[in-house]
């Protein structure tokens, strides 16, 4: 018994230390090639698009300016005389598949000029494909303020809180918790989303310990693999696989669970993460004399109970109206302790959506044309009667 006891010991300090190995290598393998086209990682931003790039997003002229902005270049030094606003967001307000003058900032800069105002207004264009407000904080620190903008208008998305979450973890955070960088770490943004796997109730004292084998490359190398996708199930989150693992409304893998009714747990947590660096882009601008708005807007499924029946799939959500108007209630009264306008265009959406839909794509989340007018029109309406620029009555 002793022989056996120390062979089968023997044995399993061996696979111990092989799965180490295994797992150090893997950690030192160099991070392979992909080309995103106008993406790149960036060790500060976590990515941001390529400067000086030419090419063809979506099968559109997509160019960028030596600021790495998809806007035309522009001066540091402001021209006297000129009012500037700096535009933040994700893919929404970048405006891949659009023409650059069909984006949501030079939409808004377009009607700025034929408002007659005083001044000359630019709308700098920082939408950046999937940022959220830890990345946005960031872009407006290194890049934004170095073009001295009198405005910030921040466009909330409604992923904003799940990308949040995912790039917390691989942050360097100041003693205030606000971002110094976002250094693009895959293994640690894989681990956060990583399904859990099906266990019964009794075992969720192991959920700890899970959420640390989620970190080693190794097992997730085994649960995106063939087997491990037979043996534990697949990694795409689809409604019917959010529904079955129990993580409906759970921030980490519900894409959009802001959008959906009622309180979840780990929801306030998750919130409160967006809303420090949400703050914290507000008293950036005004430490640098410039005002701030936050504008959310809604998506597909929270505008109609049909729209982009395809695109809602992809994000893990069904059919139907999500009606619940929680999200635009908790920014608001963000804004409302903080100091600072909160522009609510779910019920300008609503509205036509029924007169001129579709707004939204199809097979994405995305808007469509007529979507993008309606985005940049409410923003326009908001800032000419809040008097946020130097015009209008």
């Amino acid at each position: 018994m002793p022989r056996r006891l120390a062979l089968v010991l023997l044995l399993g300090f061996g696979a111990i230390v092989g799965a180490a190995i295994v797992e150090v290598g893997l950690r030192l393998r160099p991070t392979p090639h992909v080309d995103l086209g106008h993406v790149e990682s960036d060790p500060i931003l976590h990515h941001r698009l390529r400067k000086s790039w030419r090419g063809r997003v979506l099968g559109v002229p997509f160019e960028t300016n030596a600021l790495g902005l998809r806007d035309r270049e522009y001066d540091a030094r402001k021209p006297v005389g000129t009012y500037r606003v700096f535009m933040l967001g994700d893919s929404f307000t970048e405006g891949g598949g659009f023409p650059l003058d069909d984006t949501v900032a030079k939409r808004v800069e377009r009607g700025l000029a034929q408002a007659h105002c005083g001044k000359r207004v630019e709308v700098v264009n920082g939408g950046t494909v999937s940022y959220s407000p830890i990345l946005e904080y960031l872009q407006l620190k290194t890049i934004g303020l170095g073009l001295s903008p009198d405005l910030i208008v921040l466009n909330f998305d409604m992923t904003d809180v799940h990308d949040d979450v995912v790039r917390t973890p691989a942050a360097r955070l100041d003693a205030q918790g606000l971002p110094i960088a976002v250094p693009s770490d895959r293994r640690i943004e894989a681990a956060v989303m990583l399904p859990p796997l099906r266990k019964p109730r009794l075992l969720g004292f192991l959920d700890p310990v899970e959420r640390g084998v989620n970190r080693l490359l190794i097992y997730q190398e085994v649960r995106s693999s063939r087997l491990g996708r037979a043996v534990f199930g697949p990694l795409k989150v689809t409604p019917e696989r959010v529904q079955t693992l129990g993580l409906v409304g759970d921030a980490r893998y519900d894409i959009e669970a802001i959008t959906r009714d009622g309180q979840w747990p780990g929801g306030r947590a998750a919130w409160a993460l967006t809303e420090r660096y949400i703050t914290a882009i507000h008293r950036l601008a005004l430490t640098h004399d410039a005002r701030f708005v936050l504008v959310v807007y809604p998506h597909a499924q929270q505008v109609s109970a049909t729209a982009s029946l395809m695109g809602r799939r992809f994000v893990g959500l069904g059919p139907g109206l999500y009606a619940s108007e929680r999200p635009f209630e908790i920014l608001e009264g963000l804004g409302a302790r903080e100091g600072f306008p909160v522009v609510n265009l779910l019920h300008l959406f609503r509205m036509r959506e029924s007169r001129e839909g579709p707004l939204f794509r199809e097979d994405d989340i995305h808007h469509t044309a007529a979507g993008a007018r309606v985005f940049a029109e409410g923003i326009l309406a908001a800032l000419l009667e809040r008097r946020l620029v130097p015009c209008g009555s």
